[in-house]
């Protein structure tokens, strides 16, 4: 059954407007491709505490804007918007409710010692008024200060008042965070505690009060927990491997009034559970929240641990606050084939937040008024795309070679009859990542081109217990690509694809997977679409010799033998490829550069290969702008229309 929003309400905990009944299924009709590049209408949606306002992220003019309305508008009353000139905005935190504390990300360029460029990333934190007329950029340092400058990150640790927060930043006096009070008015800062070498984060409780750090020493992969003590020094509290999924150990944070810490940890199965974790003795205490299947983490709100998630198919609930979760529990019921999740509340929790997921419909968010018992549509993510062209994500399961279960979605185009399709398979990236059943626009972009889609959950899934992730470690075009090889085979064996039109799409770690598919088995695929692709091994792992993870990183992905690496390589193997290739990327692309798929296009030009490849200007691993997207995929489009014929 789908739900018919023309009403957009629902009065108390009963359903208005459910579609009367279903027409025979019909092909959907293709719509135009910026309905599917734009990034969602409504995104990271959040109350003022005092419920009078809603601040979200919307694609405005090209680009994302931070928009504020009032729930409650008066004659001339309109929503502000605002969007810094050159940067994405990737999240925001009211304080208090007067002002927002707004996080910006920039791509652009470094100069080496060599005297090249690099492309780098770094953030900002800018300050503004409700109204979105006053802006104020915190914590800036000029260009040329490059040790400084290029932050990927400012954690905001914890809120002190309506002008006030504690912040973890590098200062002058070295590159390790140090714990600053920051006026977001008059953006003036004081030190609370200068960065001590080896400590890269801190852990506050809910008075401010620093309690817990924690480093990590690549030279031999070791994490540690240091507890603050009454002298004010750090002492061990924890350590272990960062390599052995036994000493998996992570502080989630602390109860609302900091006596009670939460771990996340693996004991007595490899699913990560939430434990109590007694202080004084260094010892576990009693489990709160585990999962049969998948990990289980804390849900952290300005600090403090509020409740647990986890995914199934969708996102799940479940909320330490027993009032809190008698309404999850109410809410969820209350619109089938979805599950409701409460993101977020006023202070008084007179207004609550809804997002609604399901496998056949884009997400939406409602406002449930405990008072009035109203629950409102307050916006939907892909308004442009009618709920009856969207197809449904659908969770399989199949077989892999090795006998070991492998999940998926499987997408069929609406009407048709689920037989002989053209066909996608879409690994991820990642590949430390896990696909859902969440409204996923590209799917529906090519589901809505009349094209299935597959894509499978290969070994070194994340969510799925550590047995499961750790069986792709070292696997990068091993047993990880033996899932997708055999995900396209399954699909074949049960008569969804045509296997003379199946094609290879992915993106990042995904675009990889796609080369070495047309690479490992040549006549499986007609085609193969690499986006932001890694396409060298060897220089993938030279690149590595950046990364303050770097030797963590080369254990995880080449193992103890980096000299195998040209079997894995796609660029070194473009000879063995018969399938006609796209290649997709930007020249911003700090996470897999560019040289990449420039290496890959020209090594497939010299073995006499068919390949097309198209650069995107100022783009980075991701697109910032709905253009930049729409390009993409427009190109996937017209290329699958070339090569299958669909």
């Amino acid at each position: 059954m789908r739900v018919c929003w023309g009403a957009a309400r629902i009065a108390g905990a009963l359903l208005a407007g459910l579609c009367a009944g279903a027409a025979l299924a019909q092909a959907a009709p293709e719509l135009p491709v910026e309905y599917f590049a734009h990034k969602p209408v409504m995104a990271d949606v959040d109350l003022s505490p005092d419920g009078s306002h809603v601040a979200y992220l919307a694609p405005y003019n090209d680009r994302m804007h931070l928009v504020v309305r009032t729930l409650n508008p008066g004659p001339g009353d309109k929503p502000a918007a605002i969007a810094p000139s050159d940067t994405e905005i990737i999240g925001f935190e009211w304080v208090g409710n007067e002002r927002l504390l707004v996080t910006v990300l920039q791509t652009d360029r470094k100069r080496t010692s060599e005297g090249a460029s690099t492309p780098v990333r770094f953030s900002r934190l800018i300050a503004v008024s409700r109204d979105l007329k006053e802006t104020k950029v915190l914590l800036d340092r000029p260009p040329s200060d490059t040790s400084n400058y290029y932050w990927t990150s400012i954690p905001i640790l914890q809120f002190v008042d309506d002008e006030h927060v504690l912040v973890a930043i590098p200062l002058d006096d070295g590159p390790e965070p140090s714990v600053v009070k920051l006026n977001v008015v008059t953006g003036k800062y004081t030190r609370v505690r200068k960065g001590q070498t080896g400590i890269g984060s801190y852990i506050l409780d809910p008075s401010g009060q620093i309690r817990i750090a924690s480093s990590y020493d690549d030279k031999t992969q070791k994490f540690k927990y240091l507890r603050l003590n009454a002298s004010g020094y750090f002492d061990v509290m924890r350590s272990g491997s960062a390599n052995d999924s036994k000493d998996d150990f992570s502080i989630q944070g602390f109860d609302a009034v900091g006596q009670q810490l939460y771990v996340s940890v693996r004991k007595d199965s490899d699913r990560l559970a939430v434990f109590k974790y007694d202080m004084e003795t260094d010892t576990l205490g009693e489990k709160v929240a585990d999962h049969p299947r998948y990990d289980v983490g804390a849900l952290t709100r300005r600090g403090l641990v509020v409740g647990f998630r986890w995914i199934d198919d969708l996102p799940a609930r479940r909320w330490i606050d027993p009032e809190l979760q008698s309404l999850q529990d109410m809410l969820d019921k209350v619109v089938p084939n979805s599950r409701e999740i409460i993101i977020d509340t006023a202070a008084d929790r007179r207004l609550v937040l809804v997002a609604s997921y399901s496998s056949d419909a884009p997400t939406t968010y409602r406002l449930f008024d405990r008072n009035a018992k109203t629950f409102d549509l307050l916006g939907d993510t892909y308004p442009d795309i009618p709920q009856e062209d969207v197809a449904e994500q659908k969770p399989v399961s199949f077989k892999a070679r090795d006998g070991l279960d492998i999940p998926g979605y499987l997408t069929l185009p609406v009407g048709s009859a689920g037989r002989n399709l053209p066909f996608i398979i879409m690994p991820h990236g990642g590949p430390s990542y896990r696909d859902s059943g969440i409204f996923d626009p590209m799917v529906q972009f090519l589901a809505n081109r009349g094209y299935a889609v597959l894509p499978p959950n290969f070994r070194g899934s994340t969510g799925y217990g550590s047995t499961f992730e750790e069986a792709g470690h070292r696997q990068w075009g091993g047993l990880m690509q033996d899932d997708v090889t055999d995900a396209a085979q399954w699909a074949i064996a049960q008569g969804y694809a045509d296997p003379k039109r199946m094609c290879i799409v992915g993106w990042s770690y995904g675009g990889y997977a796609a080369l070495m598919g047309v690479v490992k088995t040549p006549d499986l695929f007609k085609c193969a679409i690499a986006t932001a692709p890694v396409a060298d091994m060897q220089r993938l792992y030279d690149e590595l010799r950046y990364d303050r993870g770097k030797n963590f990183n080369r254990k995880w992905i080449f193992g103890d033998d980096p000299g195998s690496l040209t079997a894995i390589s796609p660029a070194a193997n473009a000879g063995k490829i018969k399938a006609p290739v796209l290649l997709v990327h930007g020249d911003l692309d700090v996470q897999a550069p560019v040289i990449h798929s420039r290496d890959m296009a020209r090594a497939l030009t010299k073995e006499g290969k068919s390949v097309e490849y198209i650069e995107i200007k100022n783009m980075d691993h991701s697109p910032m702008t709905t253009s930049q997207m729409a390009t993409i995929l427009s190109a996937w489009e017209k290329f699958l229309k070339t090569h299958l014929g669909q």
